[in-house]
């Protein structure tokens, strides 16, 4: 699929020019493709350790919620932006979606009991995880097949 590219709103990167595509890339305003940061220092450490990348070079603002906020619009209060395949290098659109806190745990748990069991989501489409994730829970013991 071809991706729809928008120029992100300005008010998310300070005033700054900045494209982003519903694959997950940002632009400058000459078009060339841009690198996000995933220098660990520089990045939103997690939890667990892990990182999220930023754009540093606007706003210093993570790759999911400019994405997010240029296709969907604002963050709704109290809301999470999930990466529906567990892959925090995975900004498409199709594989965002805003959560609660509580469903982000839960679902995070449910990838993790996937990849103890041998099972990359990575390799599940969008409707085959939101379809696990509407599923089971935590708790149970499911067959990821």
């Amino acid at each position: 699929m071809i991706p729809i590219i928008k120029q992100v709103p300005p008010e998310s990167v300070k005033g700054k020019i900045l494209f982003a595509g519903t694959d997950g890339k940002f632009y400058n305003a000459a078009g060339k493709e841009l690198k996000p940061c995933t220098n660990p220092a520089s990045t939103y450490a997690h939890r667990g350790g892990s990182a999220y990348p930023r754009m540093t070079h606007f706003a210093n603002r993570l790759c999911h919620h400019l994405i997010w906020e240029t296709f969907i619009g604002p963050r709704t209060k109290g809301m999470e932006i999930d990466h529906i395949n567990g892959n925090k290098m995975d900004w498409s659109l199709d594989n965002l979606r805003e959560i609660t806190p509580m469903e982000n745990r839960r679902c995070a748990k449910i990838l993790r009991a996937m990849r103890a069991a041998g099972l990359d989501p990575a390799t599940y489409t969008r409707e085959e995880l939101l379809h696990i994730f509407d599923k089971y829970t935590v708790d149970q013991s499911p067959a990821y097949t």
